[in-house]
């Protein structure tokens, strides 16, 4: 036999099965917040690798700008000897 349940009961318990998912939804919600701040805390170490790529970043800005001041010096040396050379065959 089936149990005839009253409107007051069947209100009860679709009260009880909302409560029971909002709490299982927040549960996993704030296991995600907890298991990426586990994870990435306050992002230390990347700070830390960004800080390290930075500095490398300037070191080959750097280091281009020597090559492109020798490469500019030594051009300019190449036409020196170039000039010089041509005055040189005009006086032979």
């Amino acid at each position: 036999m089936s149990e005839e349940k009253s409107a007051e009961d069947e209100l009860k318990d679709a009260t009880w099965v909302w409560i029971t998912r909002l709490a299982i939804a927040a549960s996993l919600v704030g296991a995600g917040y907890v298991g990426a701040y586990m994870q990435y805390g306050d992002a230390a170490d990347l700070r830390q690798e960004n800080k390290e790529q930075r500095d490398r970043i300037v070191d080959l800005e750097n280091q281009r700008e020597t090559t492109n001041t020798k490469l500019a010096k030594q051009q300019r040396d190449k036409e020196v000897c170039l000039r010089e050379l041509r005055d040189l065959k005009k006086a032979m």
